[in-house]
């Protein structure tokens, strides 16, 4: 499976070849081919590579450049008002001092006499309620008219992911001799690469120490021979354990085992027919019904007027590529044109927008 990598150039070799690994991490790591590398690239530079993942390690298929966004800043100058500054002193106050100015005019105040009791205010209906109100509200005022959640949508249970157990995969390598667990054991970790990398460390030791080299070509042809074992229980291990699941696996582990299953060396074990010819089934009948319930659910949401989600749900389809009916589609852009009018406000502008751009019909929408 092809995955995208940000890497580490960390030596170039006289071979045509170069190492690398993650950027930020020690694993993983690999070796891919020099012609790969974009013009004077150099030890340490980080790029962009697309990186095949299997058994038998990390394969670098492509790299390119690392787009560095570019940010406008625009400044601001400050002209100021012109104006002389013109700068203010500030004289405090002892706090005794402060303390007996206050008790004075406190006692000043006193010495006035009472008030006597408040009369009605203005306005007020007899002056018995302090606060104004007798059951009626404020005079003329209007209550502030909040506007109603929208409807709530269908929740589908979320799709189960798939984590398989290693019972096949640990019955062959009990099976094995010693020596050939040890590759087995490398094969699945990291696959000829790694066993490469394993005996060039070991080389680089018994050197040191001048003791005889390895040579890694019958290890190698050895891990070869055992590779489709490896896979074959591999592969079987995904389907004991997605079977417990099919109608709640996630499409994305089903179709990823079914695709699997069309790998030359399953290919050739017969045994595994009847489980392929299942997948595949069960594949084709998880994808309809997802396709039904994408449908129904697009619809509820355009009927309830929730067009954020449906446009939202329109550009995510179970099946790439599948577009709305031609219905729905109709009225998505009637109700998309209808939220963008000059009397929204901007933060719906920029909502709608964002969910339109992804939506497949961004092209048929024309606000007004």
């Amino acid at each position: 499976m092809a995955r995208r990598l940000d890497i580490e150039v960390t030596s170039t070799r006289d071979d045509g070849s170069f190492t690398w690994r993650q950027a930020g991490a020690k694993a993983p790591k690999g070796v891919g081919a020099s012609e790969l590398l974009p013009a004077n690239c150099k030890v340490g530079d980080v790029l962009r590579a697309e990186v095949e993942m299997d058994l038998d390690g990390a394969t670098v298929t492509s790299v390119s450049v690392i787009k560095q966004r570019e940010r406008n800043v625009t400044l601001l100058e400050i002209t100021g008002s012109g104006v002389a500054f013109q700068p203010v002193t500030e004289v405090s106050t002892n706090k005794a001092r402060r303390g007996e100015k206050r008790g004075d005019k406190r006692g000043a105040k006193g010495a006035r006499g009472g008030r006597g009791e408040r009369g009605a205010r203005p306005g007020q209906p007899d002056g018995t309620n302090g606060d104004g109100r007798n059951g009626e509200g404020r005079n003329g005022g209007s209550r502030r008219q909040f506007t109603p959640p929208p409807p709530a949508l269908t929740k589908r249970p979320r799709p189960t992911r798939l984590r398989a157990k290693s019972e096949h995969r640990q019955a062959v390598l009990d099976a094995l001799k010693p020596e050939e667990r040890v590759l087995a054991e490398v094969a699945i970790k990291g696959g000829v690469g790694a066993l490469r990398v394993a005996v060039k460390e070991q080389n680089a030791r018994l050197t040191k120490e001048g003791k005889p080299t390895i040579n890694a070509g019958p290890l190698i042809d050895q891990m070869l021979e055992l590779l489709p074992r490896l896979r074959v229980a591999e592969w079987r291990d995904t389907v004991d354990a997605v079977e417990k699941i099919i109608d709640t696996v996630d499409l994305r582990d089903l179709r990823s085992i079914v695709a699997r299953s069309n790998d030359a060396t399953l290919m050739k074990d017969a045994s595994l027919n009847g489980k392929r010819e299942e997948l595949r089934l069960a594949l084709k009948r998880r994808e309809d019904e997802a396709l039904s319930h994408w449908h129904e659910d697009l619809r509820a949401a355009v009927d309830v007027g929730r067009i954020v989600a449906a446009l939202n749900m329109s550009g995510k389809p179970p099946k790439a590529g599948t577009p709305p009916s031609a219905e729905i589609k109709l009225r998505l852009v009637a109700l998309t044109v209808e939220q963008l009018t000059p009397d929204a406000t901007s933060d719906r502008w920029i909502v709608v927008l964002e969910a339109l751009a992804f939506a497949p019909i961004h092209n048929d929408v024309v606000p007004t």
